[in-house]
């Protein structure tokens, strides 16, 4: 018997976009599927184009939030918690995908019964139709078991670019706690991270899912203000606690965030003493060397 797949459509402000990421649902090869809409208070013409999908047979529900929700990520646990299928797609407004998403990704847990989550390649794409592509280093096609999923990959970062590339297990959903709510800048890392503990995780070699990209300053921002950095290091804190990694590992993933953080986004001073301290190299602040040199000591 073929699965059913809830897709969950958050959406907020993204009325240009909502006609076509609707119909790239709706056109899949894979039609055994639940639409389920989620909008966030928008403040632009988002309500009509929802309201002229309401008579699609696929279509079972559509949720206006009577006030904003607080993130994204609350959106996502509301939807999924209303989700009947015993697969879940968060398909984001502003992307599309290939026709054979859901064919491809379905495909993927029938031929694994403990699949907790597959993903495929994405496509990056901006609103002057330039292209571009931007994969893991080490990632490749196949299938991982749960722990060296999180330990490769998880650790480092976030190898699904977003949460409309990824197809996930309700079952898998239902064995996790809510922490990733919490979150306002990485909680997609948190929760790919807490659904691939619960099972392996499968890799589609085909780029089906069109991330689009807006020109903000949202991640520099979110790295500046601290936002970034204290999630990113509460996620490694937590990869780390559950024995994923070793402490060395654990030691060279930090250090290579005080680069990230540190030397290529900032460049108040200060800031970087505060982010060293933040990280728990406090020594640092006591040596007489300039900052620059001490990041030069730390990772040679």
């Amino acid at each position: 018997m073929k699965p059913t797949v809830s897709v969950v459509i958050p959406n907020y402000n993204h009325a240009r976009y909502l006609g076509e990421r609707l119909e790239s649902v709706l056109n899949q090869t894979y039609q055994h599927f639940e639409v389920l809409i989620l909008d966030d208070c928008s403040t632009d013409n988002s309500r009509e184009v929802i309201e002229s999908y309401r008579s699609n047979p696929h279509v079972s529900q559509i949720i206006y939030n009577e006030a904003n929700g607080g993130g994204v990520f609350r959106q996502w646990e509301k939807g999924i918690h209303i989700a009947k299928g015993e697969l879940v797609w968060i398909a984001e407004s502003d992307d599309k995908c290939e026709p054979t998403f859901l064919e491809a990704l379905v495909g993927c847990f029938g031929r694994n019964e403990n699949l907790a989550l597959a993903f495929c390649k994405s496509l990056l794409f901006n609103d002057e139709g330039t292209t571009w592509t931007m994969d893991t280093e080490g990632l490749t096609a196949g299938q991982y078991d749960s722990h060296t999923f999180v330990a490769r990959f998880m650790s480092r970062g976030c190898p699904m670019l977003n949460a409309s590339a990824c197809l996930f297990s309700r079952k898998a959903f239902d064995r996790i706690d809510n922490q990733y709510t919490q979150f306002r800048a990485s909680g997609d890392r948190m929760f790919w991270t807490l659904i691939a503990e619960q099972g392996g995780v499968a890799v589609v070699d085909e780029r089906l899912n069109w991330y689009r990209k807006h020109e903000t300053n949202v991640t520099k921002n979110g790295f500046q203000n601290g936002i970034n950095q204290r999630e990113t290091k509460l996620i490694l804190d937590y990869i780390f606690s559950k024995g994923y990694i070793s402490q060395k590992t654990y030691r060279q993933i930090r250090r290579r965030y005080l680069k990230k953080f540190v030397f290529e986004l900032l460049t108040d001073s200060q800031l970087k003493k505060d982010i060293y301290q933040f990280w728990g190299y406090n020594y640092l602040q006591q040596q007489s060397l300039r900052l620059e040199a001490y990041y030069h000591h730390l990772v040679k």
